[in-house]
């Protein structure tokens, strides 16, 4: 019984492809180009139903025992990884999304030739450019704590309170408990735009994805934001230095900034 090879892609770059001489996701065949008029793919060889059972077994772990299912699932994202920050390291990149698969030479070659345009406006784009990732983090305890004590308002129904009798006192606590909550989302919902968009001036794009929930992040303040931004070369340190002043604007109330990069341009790309 014959096993089905095929292509792995692991993203897109111009012509004059870098001397590469690594092993792709399999670890066994070596990472080549399958060349384009102006552009390339990056591939290697694979065997499609062993790849397609490996990921397959990894994620059906997950429903059994996290720890083993991340090793597993992990493994490959690394491989995959690896190939694309060693593409980077050498030149510009388009990273395919993890999984991205090809028939063969002929296949992959028709695929650049099909979407030849798109690809070299994708090229263009991420040429001098990489992924900045932003995550920021809220203490809820510390958050509120700022907001009450830098408020006059609640200042003033604290002190209405204290002199309520025991009854009224209580009432008009539950009241405050919920003008408070309120509050807190709203000025939390500020922030996060205040940063993500102040950043912003330094990126050519930004984005906003999904928060991660705390068992995913391990941490115990919350994610209120995660973001990703496509920075030029030239723009890093500054946007680096607006990053930092940021976090310590915003460290006495609270809430945390983390940067990460530079990445791949997953997020503006394919």
């Amino acid at each position: 019984m014959t096993t089905k090879a095929g292509l792995y892609a692991y993203g897109l770059i111009g012509q004059g492809a870098p001397a590469l001489d690594i092993v792709g996701i399999d670890k066994q065949h070596k990472v080549y180009p399958v060349s384009g008029r102006d552009i390339c793919v990056m591939v290697s060889e694979i065997e499609v139903e062993a790849f397609q059972q490996q990921v397959k077994n990894s994620f059906a772990e997950f429903t059994k025992t996290a720890g083993a299912a991340h090793q597993g699932t992990q493994e490959l994202l690394q491989a995959h990884e690896g190939v694309v920050d060693t593409l980077m390291q050498r030149t510009t990149v388009v990273p395919f999304k993890f999984g991205t698969i090809l028939k063969d030479e002929e296949a992959a070659a028709h695929m650049l030739l099909e979407y030849e345009e798109k690809f070299k406006h994708l090229l263009a784009k991420c040429t001098g450019r990489a992924e900045w990732g932003l995550k920021v983090y809220a203490d809820q305890q510390a958050f509120t704590h700022h907001l009450v004590q830098s408020e006059p308002r609640f200042k003033d129904l604290e002190e209405k309170r204290e002199k309520l009798p025991r009854g009224a006192a209580y009432l008009l606590g539950r009241k405050m408990a919920e003008e408070v909550k309120e509050a807190v989302a709203a000025h939390l919902t500020t922030v996060s735009e205040d940063i993500f968009h102040t950043l912003g001036k330094d990126a050519d794009e930004a984005r906003l994805n999904n928060t991660l929930p705390q068992k995913l992040t391990g941490k115990k303040p919350e994610m209120v934001l995660n973001a990703v931004y496509l920075v030029a070369e030239e723009k890093v340190a500054h946007f680096c230095r607006q990053a930092e002043q940021l976090r310590e604007e915003y460290a006495s109330t609270g809430v945390d900034l983390e940067v990460s990069g530079p990445w791949p341009p997953y997020n503006f790309t394919l």
